[in-house]
């Protein structure tokens, strides 16, 4: 019977659920595991909030030292978040010889490349399924049930957040605020959802999606990304005209010329897409190889229980190994990929013009598109509105977005348009 020491550093919403499966769980991770994980420690700086889990038999503490200088303690959980004490915290660790268990996807895309090596140095392991897209086990798909396939795309629908609000302008034909709020009333918004509204924290979850799957190091700078803040409840429904349903897509590719794009994005999904049904808080990941094909993922992507069921699979993948000298950690930069600017990259387009309702409207923008090399391929004229401006809808065929940038900024500086063209990406 193997057994593994664990010590626990951060007692919040996650922390609760890992601490309820060990002591809910540990007859049954025995039994099928071979495993017996034997929580030490629970470590937190705030001891005053109360908590709806009781710890059993794990020492109280607020001295993450303590569980470092303990001998007896083989894996460190870190679930404090942020990047600059959870780095302090998980480089002791490893120089102290622990393995670690980590959700911090933020971490992971700024600074995980130097924690990595480092426990390759240490010859220790870092498990970190928690880190995207909480209970669904998609970088252990990556790494063990694909090590045998070329992943050549991932799109992913990988903050709950952001799908959340979306089906609710979507379906229930809300504005942005108001989705928002009903997202935050629910629980499924934080108080200040601005990394999760702005894509950043897709961003960091793609970064990493995308390093596991094509091998390659990519730093957190090159990852470009746009939130949802600016989506305009028209444009949803224009895109539901059109046979699309808006989604905020978190996307990386390998491209035939062996440059990536690491992006997200709001983007036109086709309604018959399998990510299109993707609904709420839900999360899901499309991923395209050579050999299976494509494959999708689905599953709720954050919350206390789901993020620590991967936590846990992560402990018990790293026990067994800990008599074994085996150590694993799943990221291994034998490629180097350029990644592609945003302006290199090529893609559909949707576009929407507020323009002036008269003759020679249409001719000169089509001007400005023949001449930046771009091909329309649906036009949609709204009828007249109570203003003197009516919406033009169009959508263009596969063109380079350096030249849409461009040809939108010649359009703006006509007379006829209101303001500059609303652009999104089309999912081909």
């Amino acid at each position: 019977m193997i057994k593994a020491g664990i010590a626990l550093i951060g007692f919040g919403t996650i922390g609760s659920g890992v601490v309820k499966i060990l002591q809910e769980q540990s007859e049954t991770i025995k039994n099928r595991c071979g495993v017996l994980l034997d929580l030490k420690y629970v470590i937190d700086k705030d001891w005053d909030t109360p908590r709806n889990i009781k710890i059993n038999c794990a020492k109280k503490s607020s001295d993450y030292k303590e569980a470092i200088e303990d001998k007896e303690v083989d894996i460190i959980i870190e679930l404090v978040g942020g990047t600059t004490f959870s780095y302090q915290l998980i480089k002791e660790a490893l120089e102290s010889n622990k393995n670690i268990v980590t959700a911090n996807k933020a971490l992971l895309a700024e600074k995980g490349r130097e924690l990595f090596e480092l426990a390759r140095k240490k010859e220790k392991s870092i498990g970190f399924e928690a880190s995207v897209c909480g209970g669904i086990p998609i970088i252990r798909t990556i790494f063990d049930a694909l090590a045998g396939d070329k992943i050549t795309s991932i799109y992913g629908i990988v903050n709950g957040t952001t799908n959340y609000i979306l089906t609710k302008m979507s379906e229930e034909n809300l504005g942005f605020s108001q989705a928002l709020k009903q997202a935050q009333k629910l629980g499924f918004a934080e108080a200040d959802p601005s990394l999760d509204i702005n894509g950043h924290d897709a961003a960091h979850k793609i970064s990493i999606l995308a390093q596991l799957a094509f091998n390659t190091p990519i730093q957190f700078k090159d990852v470009y990304f746009e939130g949802i803040d600016e989506i305009h409840l028209e444009d949803i429904q224009n895109a539901r005209e059109l046979g699309y349903v808006v989604k905020l897509l978190a996307i990386a590719k390998l491209d035939p010329d062996n440059s990536v794009e690491v992006r997200v994005n709001p983007t036109l999904v086709p309604i018959d897409n399998q990510l299109a049904s993707v609904r709420n808080e839900f999360n899901a990941v499309l991923l395209e190889s050579e050999y299976l094909g494509n494959s999708m993922y689905f599953g709720r992507g954050a919350g206390s229980l789901p993020t620590a069921t991967a936590v846990v699979s992560d402990l018990i993948d790293i026990a067994r190994t800990l008599n074994q000298g085996i150590t694993f950690t799943k990221y291994i930069p034998f490629n180097s990929y350029p990644v592609k600017s945003i302006g290199d990259i090529e893609s559909r387009y949707y576009l929407r013009f507020n323009v002036l309702d008269k003759t020679g409207v249409l001719s000169k923008i089509s001007g400005v598109f023949g001449n930046n090399n771009i091909s329309i391929a649906s036009v949609i004229q709204k009828e007249r509105s109570k203003t003197d401006y009516v919406p033009l809808i169009m959508t263009t065929h596969t063109a380079s977005e350096k030249n849409i940038i461009k040809a939108l900024d010649e359009i703006k500086k006509f007379d006829f348009t209101k303001h500059r063209g609303v652009m999104l990406r089309i999912m081909e």
